[in-house]
């Protein structure tokens, strides 16, 4: 038997992410204090593409997702999802250091997934354990790794440097891609896409409101994800003004010039 074939495709792929990631977080370091957004140009190409892509067929697929979950259907999915996301936010917490906080997703990841009936009610919430978002460029951010230049990617969104190396990390250490089930991959292709579906309509409401009558919103959502990510560092939580992009997904994005027409809000 080759030696070729002795490790598996997830081993191979992880060693690949690992080493993105290590660039990546070598790139941070040398960047400025300042995330900056030197790439401007770029950026704003990729926020074009972005606006495209959600006016042509992000944001009618989301619409079509919203009819076929009305109501508690719709809210059942979210729900799921963010049970999803526990795991991600309980790591963080501990990595932190933020044991009390982490205590929180602990709870609600048992709860949910019991008496929620796998999260399909949030349970927890009503026993006064809200869900908070986390992930390891917040938690790069507070051991001090400096965020490196402002990036929009097209299908990812906004983000800085530090924040893709978190990404990378928080793609490997997600539990649904190490654990073995049936129908793996399909699983996970579908939560990638209800993820993308359900964020875009969440994030919809506070989208309009910051960029309804911004003059660049390329500009107000670069200035807005800046402010999100520093106060979740400095754990101050989101502010109660500025939409949450802590998941990105595929069409999460405003649109790349204008004010948003009432049928369709790009991230």
């Amino acid at each position: 038997m080759s030696r070729h074939n002795s490790s598996s495709p997830k081993m191979r792929r992880a060693v690949l992410v690992a080493a993105f990631v290590g660039i990546l977080v070598s790139t941070s370091v040398m960047a400025s204090h300042d995330p900056g957004d030197p790439w401007e140009p770029a950026n704003r190409k990729g926020y074009a593409v972005q606006d495209f892509l959600d006016r042509h067929f992000i944001h009618p697929l989301s619409k079509v997702y919203k009819w076929l979950t009305p109501g508690p259907i719709g809210r059942g999915i979210h729900n799921v999802l963010v049970n999803l996301s526990e795991p991600e936010a309980l790591f963080n917490d501990v990595m932190q250091l933020r044991f009390k906080r982490a205590g929180v997703p602990a709870a609600r990841l048992v709860v949910n997934s019991t008496m929620g009936i796998g999260g399909l009610f949030d349970v927890a919430a009503h026993l006064g354990l809200v869900h908070h978002d986390n992930e390891f460029g917040v938690t790069l951010g507070r051991y001090g790794l400096r965020p490196g230049p402002y990036v929009y990617i097209p299908l990812l969104g906004p983000g800085t440097v530090r924040d893709t190396v978190g990404g990378g990390v928080d793609y490997l250490t997600n539990p649904a891609r190490w654990l073995t089930y049936p129908n793996q991959s399909k699983i996970l292709r579908a939560k990638f896409a209800a993820n993308g579906l359900d964020a875009r309509v969440q994030a919809e409401p506070a989208l309009n409101a910051l960029l309804s009558n911004a003059v660049d919103p390329y500009a107000s959502l670069r200035s807005a994800y800046l402010q999100n990510k520093q106060s979740e560092i400095d754990g101050e939580g989101v502010p109660a003004d500025l939409p949450s992009f802590d998941e990105p997904a595929p069409g999460e994005m405003p649109p790349a010039t204008g004010a948003p027409d009432s049928g369709s809000t790009s991230m």
